[in-house]
């Protein structure tokens, strides 16, 4: 073999090496489609941006809704599955409120005490509360006791008809993330991601969520929130870093 054989023959090599690779990598990591919200709308003065530190989170993170807070985000089920997260397995009081036609929140169903657990805590809407109606907006809450006052999130969400988007046709996790990410649908798209995952853990295609949300988390509210918000994309950003 001549040495311009030689070298042409390792070139292909290298190339089929390349392609090979590539196609592997395709494979093991697919391409996560981003959770960015065209045109949101601001959320209310009744939304609560942010934690603060202290009630036994022991320095760490504290209690950090997993939705947006800044914005009004959408979802097509009538029984979401709620997540936040937790430093501690401290109670929370869970509560569901209805936006009426002056837009004030009126609470709907009972306070319920839910036992939480380290890491990701989930919730799906119990039977206990009325099933939500398309075209309402909802505001859930979650409250943890401290020795000087409540620390309380809030977070709103609209309903929107599930006939407004085509049917998933996907079977695959990671495909059905992307394809409720691109329809701006968070509360699909985290309940997805989280059912490949043990209790308490966020895992990759969740964590990657999470770095979504951070950046979704732009300032649409008054100035006096810009440090509430920078903290919680602060906190995000740290639990996405532990799947």
């Amino acid at each position: 073999m001549t040495y311009q054989h030689f070298a042409s023959w390792q070139n292909q090599r290298r190339l089929i090496s390349l392609v090979v690779g590539g196609v592997f990598l395709m494979t093991a990591f697919p391409a996560f489609a981003k959770f960015k919200p065209r045109n949101p709308k601001p959320a209310s003065g009744y939304s609560s941006a942010g934690g603060r530190r202290g009630c036994g989170n022991n320095g760490g993170i504290p209690l950090t809704q997993l939705a947006p807070q800044t914005f009004i985000s959408k979802t097509a089920s009538t029984r979401p599955m709620l997540a936040w997260y937790m430093s501690n397995s401290q109670n929370v009081q869970f509560r569901l409120f209805e936006f009426d036609s002056a837009n004030i929140p009126q609470q709907i169903g009972p306070d319920q005490e839910i036992p939480t657990t380290v890491g990701i805590n989930k919730l799906k809407l119990p039977l206990n509360y009325p099933e939500l109606t398309v075209g309402k907006t909802y505001l859930w809450q979650i409250e943890i006791e401290c020795e000087k006052e409540p620390i309380i999130n809030s977070a709103e969400f609209t309903v929107i008809n599930p006939q407004s988007f085509a049917k998933n046709p996907f079977t695959d996790i990671s495909e059905r993330v992307n394809y409720y990410a691109e329809n701006e649908l968070w509360y699909e798209a985290l309940e997805k991601a989280l059912s490949a995952t043990d209790n308490g853990k966020l895992g990759q295609i969740g964590a990657t969520l999470v770095k979504d949300l951070a950046e979704s988390e732009i300032l649409l509210g008054k100035k006096p929130e810009i440090a509430k918000i920078q903290e919680k994309i602060k906190y995000l950003h740290q639990i996405s870093r532990n799947p």
